[in-house]
């Protein structure tokens, strides 16, 4: 497992608020649970697609412990008061290739620019810890999410089998490049 990468954290400034912007640690477990219970109702429905009432031990365990390696979640953290005010992450499963991601913004930091921020920093992480592709659903009916998968740059579709669910996807290293022996003539 990689060591906490300290040196990705950066300060970033947005509204005269000063916010620092850095990859989750364990120890921000306490303070991810008290940003949850900040999200609207509305927030964590279209962030889980479901009513989300509770974040268990387990998923706050697998959203702060993190191989750094692998995967990634920055955080935005106000700097006058410590609480965590947005997340966005990339989460790889079973081909090392792709990570799905995930981004929320606390309701008093929505328009901002912090969501773009934040994806930008975690496809930017992705890009040089050799994700290819990244992708995520955002309910049909989120506009906002919609408009900044599209603002980023990611291509977006309806899923076939369910038509409240769109896919956005983003490629952000091509197909490596296989290996071509000189022909003789060449030689």
């Amino acid at each position: 497992m990689q060591a906490y990468p300290a040196e990705l954290a950066e300060l970033w400034v947005t509204g005269g608020e000063r916010l620092i912007l850095r990859p989750i640690r364990p120890e921000d477990a306490a303070a991810h649970d008290a940003f949850f219970h900040r999200l609207t109702p509305e927030d964590v429905r279209m962030r889980f697609f479901a009513a989300v009432r509770e974040l268990t031990p387990a998923q706050l365990a697998r959203f702060t412990r993190l191989d750094y390696a692998r995967d990634m979640a920055f955080i935005a953290v106000r700097e006058a008061t410590g609480e965590t005010v947005g997340v966005a992450r990339l989460a790889r499963e079973d081909d090392p290739n792709v990570a799905e991601f995930a981004v929320v913004v606390q309701p008093d930091e929505k328009g901002h620019g912090l969501g773009v921020r934040l994806m930008q920093r975690v496809l930017d992480w992705g890009r040089r810890h050799g994700v290819r592709e990244v992708v995520g659903e955002i309910l049909a009916e989120n506009a906002p999410m919609l408009d900044l998968a599209r603002f980023l740059g990611f291509r977006l579709r309806h899923l076939p089998a369910d038509p409240t669910v769109i896919e956005a996807r983003m490629t952000l290293l091509p197909p490596a490049a296989e290996s071509v022996a000189p022909s003789r003539a060449a030689a």
